[in-house]
């Protein structure tokens, strides 16, 4: 299994020094990144609580929301409303189980979830602080050990030549030798103006350079000590000597004063330089770019910087101590190619502190004039002090890695634990979150349960009845215009709107022609149906505009005949005479009978079935002819149609909707009001289910003069009475005149108008008749106004003088219309028997 411990280290390869800041700098970022994830998960719960508070919010303003004086507060008793009430009650507790999960969100994730990120990132920073100085020292003495390296290799190579020159020339005097002088550092900050003897200063240079290595060995154990307490205890090396050591520190490299002069020369020569514009201030010579800056010291120095990011350490560090100048705003290094460099005065002017060489060339190059001045033993020595210092800067280098890798195993181990730590912890909230999540689910879930019911407890169809009980302004109750001539019948003009006595005076059947026609089409197209279609005759749903149709198409004039009716559906036919019974004058039901009839069902508790429907029996053999004869002609068919079926459900769904469609019409009132209560569909119920105990045991007789006479004014009864006196006349002289005739006997003179006065029984029929008009005319010259208003009441009068007349003079010709419609019902008869065949 991986771990912490063994992933995050760096390998450069064989033959290198080893390297520390790779791993670490890899872990601390993705350390970060898991503080910065810490951060979005505290911003989400944030956000999570703020929605929740402002969703309550919400809510509990949305249950405060008062009834509507025009919606919901005026309907007091519909069920709509009370569920209303219930939405805005359950809004807000809602709003309460949403508050309550803000609150949760806020003590059990936020604040413990803030806390811990910063305590967190404290910790994390802390301790990269601590690592990087680690890493730093260590790869600082690294660095060191691979200068001393160096030293020590040119010396020692030095030393080697010496020693081959000498054994040649070893026949040959000693030659005069020169003193030569290992620089401390104290000579680099104080150089000396003359050079010292071996044998006088040798002890007081080496007292003075142990007295630095010890200094340094010294500053060495504090900088350790100060990165792991618990190794601070292990003694390091001393370093005895000294040498020409780094004093300058470029980012990872570190150099000599010397090789810091070398190394300006070389870039101020050859890394490549630009003239660039810069707007108002002019052109800046000798500019540098920091793309070929890097490139340099990659190219130059490719064992210490290896990569871009550690030329950008040097080039930071160029800028920083001063050798550089940025044209352009900030203070970071840039390895870019449009971002120039300008060189400053100290890099320009630097030199360096070693007298003996004043061509600045480095040592590798000065080996000629050094074995001019040197002998083999100081040469000698020098190696073997160069050797000792390295071999110190070897172990104390080796000491400060082996403590920095102790100290990066525990750190990794840590961050390890840390980093679980952040996770787990992550986990942690994430399931009290989802737990939190689940607080409002109770209490949505009975939210929704009493929704359920607050659905339930509305009806649509009570609130329907309820609103037409508290709203409504009257049933349908077409009233028809219609075409009142002068002198005839308004039956001979139109159907629709005529009462029932004049449909019959004009009818050859025992009830009104129209309704005797649709009857008879209905019952001889549904014989042979199943009682479920014909039920759907009665029950089916027509447009209007379809009823309209046949209503428009027989009204136009007195005569219907079965052709007509066959071009429309029977449903329609049906409904067509529903309207029919719907626009006349009166109801079907006489309104003098509602009152009884209401009393008789109100106390129908009280009495035996059989009672009841000897009662209502009783009350409808009052009903003048045309009406009794129509309600026993329409309830019969609508029997006969109800007669086979067996299923008593299905019989009683249709005895049911019947009368909910045919009671209102039945029992229409004469004011198109809500009322009425159950008694019309109780009505028409019983009259359907027990037709033979109540309209089958009434046998009314047509009577003769199916047309009462109405009361009259004045004007009326005398108009009446004279048109009475002069058609009795005319029609007395008329026959006898007519058996003159046929009996061959001279037919008598008539006389005058003026002669008639004085001897009315010898005057003719023609004189009869002139002197009736002239009484008539003289009679509307003098009243014409009060005739006007009662014109009505003497066309009455005058038809029955006409029919009178005609009962006379049995060839008249008003019988014609009689004739015509007895032999369009005999064609229409033989019309369906023919289609029969």
């Amino acid at each position: 299994m991986l771990k912490y411990e063994n992933s995050f280290w760096d390998n450069p390869g064989p033959g290198h020094l080893p390297r520390y800041e790779r791993g670490p700098q890899r872990l601390y970022e993705k350390l970060t990144q898991g503080t910065a994830e810490l951060d979005e998960l505290l911003g989400f719960f944030r956000d999570r609580m703020s929605l929740e508070e402002r969703y309550a919010a919400e809510l509990r303003q949305l249950s405060e929301r008062p009834l509507s004086f025009e919606g919901f507060d005026k309907d007091e008793g519909a069920t709509m409303k009370t569920a209303y009430r219930g939405l805005l009650s359950e809004c807000l507790a809602l709003s309460e189980a949403h508050a309550n999960v803000a609150m949760e969100i806020q003590s059990s994730l936020v604040a413990p979830l803030r806390r811990f990120t910063h305590e967190h990132r404290a910790r994390i920073v802390a301790s990269w602080k601590v690592v990087d100085q680690a890493i730093r020292q260590a790869s600082g003495e690294l660095v060191q050990v691979e200068r001393n390296h160096r030293v020590y290799t040119q010396k020692a190579a030095l030393a080697e030549q010496l020693r081959l020159q000498e054994g040649a020339d070893s026949m040959q005097p000693p030659a005069e030798r020169m003193e030569f002088e290992v620089k401390s550092r104290a000579s680099m900050v104080a150089p000396s103006d003359h050079p010292l003897s071996v044998s006088s200063q040798a002890a007081s240079s080496d007292r003075s350079v142990e007295a630095e290595a010890d200094a340094d060995v010294e500053l060495q154990r504090q900088l350790l000590s100060g990165s792991s307490s618990a190794r601070s205890n292990r003694v390091l090396p001393d370093v005895r000597g000294s040498l020409d050591v780094a004093s300058i520190v470029l980012g990872n490299v570190a150099l000599t004063r010397h090789e810091f002069h070398v190394m300006l020369q070389r870039m101020q020569v050859e890394v490549p330089q630009h003239d660039v514009r810069f707007g108002i201030l002019g052109t800046f010579k000798g500019l540098i770019s920091g793309e070929s800056l890097a490139g340099w010291w990659c190219a130059n120095y490719p064992t210490i910087v290896r990569s871009e990011d550690d030329a950008v350490l040097v080039g930071q560090s160029l800028l920083d101590q001063g050798y550089v100048r940025f044209m352009g705003r900030g203070s970071q290094f840039q390895s870019r190619a449009n971002a120039y460099y300008q060189w400053k005065r100290p890099a320009l002017e630097f030199q360096s502190d070693d007298e003996t060489d004043d061509d600045d060339e480095p040592l590798s190059e000065r080996r000629g004039h050094l074995s001019q001045a040197m002998s083999y033993e100081r040469a000698r020595r020098e190696a073997d002090e160069a050797s000792s210092i390295y071999r110190d800067s070897v172990q104390r280098a080796e000491v400060v890695r082996t403590a920095l890798e102790e100290q990066l195993t525990n750190y990794l181990d840590t961050m390890e634990a840390w980093e679980l730590n952040r996770l787990m912890s992550i986990k942690s909230m994430l399931k009290d979150y989802a737990q939190i999540s689940k607080q409002p689910v109770p209490a949505e879930l009975a939210i929704s349960e009493r929704l359920d019911v607050y659905e339930e407890s509305v009806k649509p169809e009570q609130d329907i009845q309820w609103g037409i009980e508290n709203y409504g302004t009257g049933r349908y109750l077409p009233r028809p215009v219609l075409f009142r001539p002068y002198g005839l019948s308004v039956a001979e003009f139109q159907i629709f709107g005529v009462p029932l006595e004049e449909q019959l005076l004009v009818s050859h059947k025992e009830a009104p022609l129209f309704v005797a026609k649709t009857l008879s089409l209905i019952r001889k197209s549904s014989q042979s149906m199943p009682p479920e279609d014909r039920y759907q005759i009665w029950t089916s749903r027509v447009l209007l505009h379809k009823i309209h149709e046949l209503r428009n198409a027989v009204n136009r004039n007195a005569r219907v005949t079965l052709r007509q009716l066959r071009t429309f559906d029977l449903p329609v036919v049906a409904r067509a005479l529903v309207l029919y019974l719907l626009e006349l004058p009166q109801p079907l039901c006489p309104e003098e009978l509602h009152g009884p009839l209401r009393a008789l069902y109100s106390s129908r508790s009280e009495k035996s079935s059989s009672d009841l429907l000897k009662s209502v029996a009783g009350l409808l053999a009052g009903m003048s002819y045309a009406h009794l004869k129509t309600m026993q002609e329409l309830f019969k068919v609508i029997c006969e149609a109800m007669a086979g079926d067996e299923d008593e459900e299905r019989r009683a769904g249709f005895v049911q909707e019947i009368g909910r469609r045919l009671g209102p019409v039945v029992m229409r009132g004469r004011e198109a009001g809500m009322g009425g209560g159950r008694v019309p569909e109780l009505l028409v119920a019983d009259l359907l289910e027990h037709y033979e105990d109540t309209l089958g045991t009434v046998e009314p007789e047509r009577p003769c003069k199916p047309v009462p006479r109405p009361a009259t004014t004045k004007l009326a009864e005398d108009v009446s009475l004279n048109n009475l006196s002069i058609e009795a006349a005319a029609a007395a002289e008329a026959a006898e005149a007519h058996k003159a005739t046929s009996s061959g006997l001279p037919v008598p003179c008539h006389r005058s108008s003026g002669d008639r006065t004085k001897e009315p029984e010898s005057a003719g029929p023609e004189a009869a008749t002139e002197q009736a008009s002239s009484k008539r005319d003289s009679g509307a010259s003098k009243k014409q106004a009060s005739f006007d208003e009662d014109a009505r009441l003497v066309d009455d009068i005058l038809e029955e003088a006409s029919q009178e007349a005609e009962v006379a003079v049995p060839n008249s010709s008003n019988m014609d219309y009689f004739l015509k419609d007895e032999e369009s019902d005999s064609s229409d008869e033989d019309s369906d028997d023919s289609g029969k065949r």
